[in-house]
């Protein structure tokens, strides 16, 4: 049995995935990244930002296109066969079996030869979930691509209340906010925008969590009110900590985080070339052999 010299992959060091040079060869300018690309991103993006942490889950495309592609249907038996088709398909991380602990969750959309980043968001201040959609190409997929990803949200929410029946949902959860976002000048852009748009936030996301906003400490200072006392005849200057409206400015700048405007963008071929040099980094080269 002679070994027979095959094409060789990358195999990354952190987590489950190989890929093929073709897959690189998809990151050139001009291309179509694969999804195989996109998937590659995410978990790095995964293991990057929040390796240890649950809250955050990056949906695999192959789940996303199940939940894009199958047709709405509230019947308990399509609900049924949806999840158990959703969970089968998500072995590694069983992230569907625990719908109540993710706060944040971005799923790739494709429809229509187009992708888009679609992002689910569960936070402890606000009543029931939202989703987010980011298009960039919303000038000629407004109408169908929109529609793509309502499919998956409510596909989504499917699988969450089989998954777990205590699952709060209503009609109101079905909402879908679209985002205003850089968008593309060409039509193959779509999925660099994608990887693009889910990095932005995700690196934001991570360093609030780092920042630790929610500490005891913190929480302790902006209650704090200082008052500086002035020389007789003038009137006490008081500096204060303390906001009119806590909960608004939370509001507020919770939304700040969710905003990608242009200047937060790079160019479509910088962010290829930025994706071609994390791949070779995480990566070490494997030839596959075959035997006669």
């Amino acid at each position: 049995m002679t070994p027979i010299p095959g094409p060789k992959y990358l195999q990354c060091r952190h987590f489950p995935m190989t890929l093929s040079h073709t897959d690189i060869d998809a990151l050139r300018p001009g291309e179509w990244v694969t999804d195989d690309v996109i998937d590659f991103y995410f978990k790095y993006l995964k293991h990057k930002y929040f390796r240890n942490n649950k809250k955050y889950v990056y949906i695999p495309v192959t789940i996303a296109n199940l939940l894009t592609e199958r047709p709405v249907d509230s019947s308990s038996k399509h609900i049924k066969d949806l999840a158990g088709d959703a969970n089968a398909l998500d072995f590694e991380t069983q992230c569907l079996k625990r719908p109540k602990s993710i706060r944040v969750a971005f799923l790739p959309i494709f429809g229509d030869d187009h992708w888009s980043l679609l992002v689910y968001r569960n936070l402890k201040h606000r009543p029931l979930p939202e989703f987010l959609h980011f298009n960039s190409h919303l000038n000629s997929t407004r109408e169908h691509h929109t529609q793509c990803a309502r499919t998956a949200l409510i596909n989504l929410l499917y699988v969450f209340r089989e998954n777990d029946p205590s699952m709060a949902i209503s009609k109101d959860s079905y909402k879908l906010v679209v985002k205003n976002c850089p968008q593309q000048s060409n039509g193959n852009d779509c999925g660099v925008y994608v990887c693009m748009n889910a990095y932005i936030l995700s690196s934001r996301l991570s360093k609030k969590e780092r920042e630790g906003k929610n500490s005891p400490l913190h929480a302790f200072v902006k209650r704090l009110s200082i008052s500086a006392y002035s020389p007789p005849g003038r009137r006490a200057d008081t500096l204060s900590f303390a906001e009119k409206n806590p909960e608004k400015d939370k509001l507020d700048q919770e939304e700040l985080l969710w905003k990608v405007k242009d200047k937060d963008a790079v160019l479509p071929d910088d962010m290829r070339s930025y994706i071609t040099n994390v791949i070779y980094s995480a990566t070490y080269t494997r030839s596959a052999s075959a035997s006669l």
